[in-house]
């Protein structure tokens, strides 16, 4: 028996409790440990892709601390009262539009960046190797977020708060030409097709270098088996990117195709229902990486558990010590004024 539209609906709100709240925390957690880590060992800081990685983890916190949160409150739990007052405020909702559309694009290029970089890291041209530098990193990364933060300049003129017959509130565009924009061209050629072909081409190449060198880890040095590693990463990487975006442009080409159609309620029922699947498929991408990391490399899977568990058990441990060193020295102060007091009145 085929769901009824309400069922669809509920589904929805199913989907974007459970699955979001999931990948919410998980997400959040993973971008952070990314940040500490390549940010603070020596190793990772020395290699160009270690830019790109870090930069694309801290799009990543802002676009799942920001876009997947807004749609757990209001696509999950269906806020209401002065809570929904806040999320369907105009201001934040141009705000928060043009922020996640800043992160969401700036991740997605600074990915397909890192595996031009890799691409160029393994070529046998010296030439080609010259730009795989951190100079060349942070200059791209620089083009990169100032390009997407003037194409989303839109974002914060023409997205508004609009009401249905139903009285269901949504943060959408205003404007006929930015939407047909992003239905016909932003999303299905700059978000999916061009990163897809090349995350597809330069990946593949990646590879090919990769293989052909042939290299036995065990004759590398250190840093030689973290950069052959993070190669490797970052193929995994475009691998799970490449999945989780290719639904999303499927499904946001058949919205353009179908943007001018009449539909009753029960197929937009169905469609809303899809975009939410396929919307939580995309914020896995952004969730992922850092298991991805822990799995494939037992560099990161060192530094991850040395990083973020040592140190918790190490604070554990001085905090006390340095409780009972701070109450020895404040007793060993008391002791000495009063054997200086009894001094003093000794000598009158």
């Amino acid at each position: 028996m085929a769901p009824s539209t309400n069922d669809l609906v509920l589904y929805g709100q199913y989907v974007n409790k459970i699955g979001g709240i999931f990948l919410w925390f998980f997400g959040v957690f993973g971008s952070l440990a990314i940040i500490i880590i390549f940010s603070s060992k020596k190793e990772l800081r020395r290699t160009s892709s270690s830019q790109y990685i870090l930069v694309a983890a801290i799009c990543d916190f802002i676009f799942l601390a920001i876009a997947l949160g807004y749609r757990i409150m209001t696509d999950g739990f269906q806020v209401q009262g002065n809570i929904a007052l806040f999320f369907f405020n105009p201001a934040v909702c141009r705000i928060r539009s043009y922020i996640t559309g800043v992160t969401n694009f700036a991740t997605l290029y600074t990915k397909c960046l890192c595996t031009i970089d890799q691409w160029a890291s393994t070529s046998r041209s010296n030439k080609i190797r010259r730009f795989s530098s951190i100079k060349w990193a942070q200059l791209f990364l620089i083009i990169n977020t100032f390009i997407w933060a003037l194409m989303q300049v839109p974002q914060l003129l023409y997205n508004d708060i609009s009401t249905s017959s139903s009285g269901v509130m949504s943060c959408v565009s205003t404007s006929k030409g930015l939407t047909y924009a992003f239905a016909y061209f932003l999303l299905p050629v700059l978000y999916f097709f061009i990163p897809f072909i090349v995350l597809t081409i330069f990946g593949y190449l990646t590879y090919s270098h990769v293989k052909k060198l042939g290299q036995n880890s065990s004759n590398q040095g250190r840093f030689q088996r973290i950069e052959r590693q993070l190669t490797s990463l970052i193929i995994a990487q475009t691998l799970v990117c490449m999945v989780t975006s290719l639904p999303y442009g499927v499904q946001y080409l058949y919205t353009g195709i179908t943007l001018t159609q009449a539909k009753d309620p029960y197929r937009l029922a169905l469609e809303t229902f899809i975009q939410h699947v396929v919307r939580l498929n995309l914020y896995a991408s952004s969730a992922a990486p850092f298991y991805v990391y822990v799995c494939l490399s037992n560099e990161i899977r060192r530094m991850a558990v040395e990083l973020l568990f040592c140190k918790i058990i190490k604070m554990s441990k001085i905090a006390p010590s340095q409780i009972i060193d701070r109450t020895l020295d404040q007793t060993i102060t008391i002791e000495n004024h009063q054997m200086r007091s009894r001094n003093q009145t000794t000598m009158k």
